[in-house]
């Protein structure tokens, strides 16, 4: 009785002693009916008010039992108690309808079965043994005439039972009364231990409820789970994120429905072991590329249930996983053509210096062609080495940085150095907008070489003239580091995905005597000062280049 803790709750326990109350009402009414029809069917049978008393007292300790069921503190004592007293309102029922010869010593068996909802080992073999005792004190006081029981019928002369009789009489009830004590008690034990069992899967569900809740729901990477029929039955929000879909549009749907590019085999794990898996996605209007490691979900038995997909979006690590393979490649081709521009230009400048003693020396003996041909053979030869200069600051530059610069004065310089250009001077128009308090840390010439080839970049998108605007934001406040954007827009011809794509890269160039090299340049110039460089374009519409640098902190005053 001390393992109260093994018990159901104080609902469950309300709801027991309900039972208990019902069932003991309905057999002392069917009792009660009983003895009614025996009276009107049979005119000696005996129907005295003790036996009525019985029956009403039973009704009114049920009563009790149900005012009382949530006020007590002990569940076990108070589930003894009602069972005690039925045993004795049986003997008293007992006594009243016959004594040894009563046919209702069936209701001692009862109550012993009722000892179940007790779930306590051996509590019905305490009613049992307590039945024997009331039983055996009864059948012993009336054979030696202690106590006169009531015969159920009368009868004109009674036979007092014989001492065999008592004796076999006790010994049949006794071994009844253990042996449904037995099956009780056998009943009990594995009641409280289904119960027991019940309410460790009912912790594990609670904690598999707050493990889904509180790491499923929020875990950063996508989930879902599958059915045996591959069949999407559970996702977390991270997995809507990333598809770009509400769980509402792919649950219940299978893998295919969801991923056109994705078989359910794709995903199932081969020979028990995880399985890794990336496809192509476009959802939420953009194309992504997914990493996912499913593994099979499988029951405490072991039976697999479903798949369970854990997946997380790689696009961005895939885009630097092509930069840095385009970085290693470049550089190795930079330090491959730096070495090789080396060698050019030094024979190059020595064919450029004898094309001079050549032409000084044949200056007053042959006129005309020679001329004419030398002068082409120079020109051409300055086009090449500055060709090839251009190429080694862009595969070798050189930044010399400076603390504290102010970035105002340097898009100044370039923008008046642009407007004395008579190439698109009174066809191209400059608006800037211009912060004067953004400062950085910077090779001041290198920056201005960047703003003027984004300007000249601009102007030759305008072939008939249009208007180019610069602008500057600062992105930080006070003395706190933070960046500065830099944009340059022009209302040009604009480019396409594909020119987009490839306007960075060395040598490729859409414009007729263009080397390719200006927009790389500037590229290499902002990643070494530690910067980023973007441009968003639109066929006939025009471009806008944005530059994000670091800026220094200002100054507290």
């Amino acid at each position: 009785m001390d393992n109260e803790a093994s018990l159901p709750g104080a609902r469950e326990q309300a709801v027991i002693v309900k039972a208990l109350i019902v069932f003991r009402l309905t057999a002392i009414t069917f009792f009660f009916i009983t003895v009614v029809v025996f009276k009107l069917q049979f005119s000696d049978f005996i129907f005295p008010v003790p036996l009525s008393a019985l029956i009403g007292l039973t009704y009114l300790l049920n009563i009790v039992y149900a005012f009382m069921a949530g006020r007590i503190h002990s569940f076990v004592t108070f589930l003894y108690f009602q069972l005690a007293a039925d045993l004795v309102i049986e003997s008293g029922i007992i006594y009243q309808t016959g004594g040894v010869d009563s046919p209702f010593t069936f209701l001692y068996i009862l109550t012993i079965i009722s000892s179940v909802i007790i779930m306590q080992p051996g509590g019905s073999y305490v009613l049992a043994s307590g039945a024997t005792i009331l039983y055996g004190l009864l059948a012993t006081f009336e054979f030696y005439g202690m106590l006169h029981p009531v015969p159920l019928v009368y009868v004109k002369n009674p036979v007092p039972p014989t001492q065999e009789f008592v004796f076999f009489a006790v010994l049949i009830h006794l071994g009844a009364f253990y042996l449904v004590a037995f099956l009780s008690d056998f009943l009990s034990r594995r009641l409280r231990g289904t119960l027991l069992a019940l309410g460790t899967k009912s912790r594990d569900l609670t904690y598999l409820q707050a493990f889904h809740q509180n790491v499923v729901a929020n875990m950063g990477s996508g989930f879902i789970a599958l059915d045996l029929d591959g069949r999407i039955v559970s996702a977390n929000p991270a997995a809507e994120m990333i598809l770009g879909m509400r769980a509402a549009d792919f649950m219940k749907k299978t893998l295919r429905e969801v991923f056109p590019a994705l078989e359910h085999q794709n995903v199932l794990p081969e020979n028990e072991q995880p399985k890794k898996t990336e496809w192509l996605h476009e959802g939420g209007g953009e194309k992504k590329i997914l990493a996912a490691t499913s593994s099979l979900f499988r029951n405490s038995e072991g039976e697999v249930l479903g798949v369970i997909i854990i997946f997380h979006d790689i696009t961005h690590f895939k885009k630097m996983e092509d930069a840095i393979a385009k970085s290693e490649r470049l550089a190795a081709v930079g330090r491959m053509a730096a070495g090789l521009a080396h060698e050019i230009r030094n024979p190059l400048g020595s064919i450029s210096g004898s094309i001079q003693i050549m032409k000084g020396a044949l200056e007053h003996e042959v006129k005309a062609p020679h001329d004419r041909l030398m002068a082409i053979i120079l020109r051409e030869t300055d086009r090449l080495n500055g060709i090839i200069t251009r190429f080694l600051s862009y595969a070798q530059p050189n930044t010399r940085k400076v603390p504290d610069v102010r970035l105002a004065p340097l898009i100044a310089d370039a923008v008046i150095l642009f407007k004395n250009d008579d190439r698109y001077a009174g066809t191209v128009r400059i608006a800037t907008q211009i912060g004067e308090d953004i400062r950085l840390t910077c090779d001041q010439e290198s920056l201005k070489q960047v703003f003027w080839n984004l300007l000249l970049n601009a102007a030759q998108a305008m072939p008939d003239g249009g208007d180019i605007a610069i602008s500057t934001a600062a992105e930080g406040h006070g003395a706190a580091a933070g960046e500065c954007v830099i944009t340059f827009a022009d209302n040009g011809q604009g480019m396409d995905e594909a020119e987009v794509s490839r306007i960075f890269e060395p040598f490729y160039t859409t414009k007729e005597g263009g080397t390719g090299l200006g927009l790389s340049t500037v590229q290499k110039i902002i990643e070494d000062h530690n910067g980023t460089l973007t441009v968003q374009s639109k066929k006939g519409v025009g471009s806008v280049f944005s530059i994000r640098l670091p800026i220094n902190p200002i100054p507290a005053k």
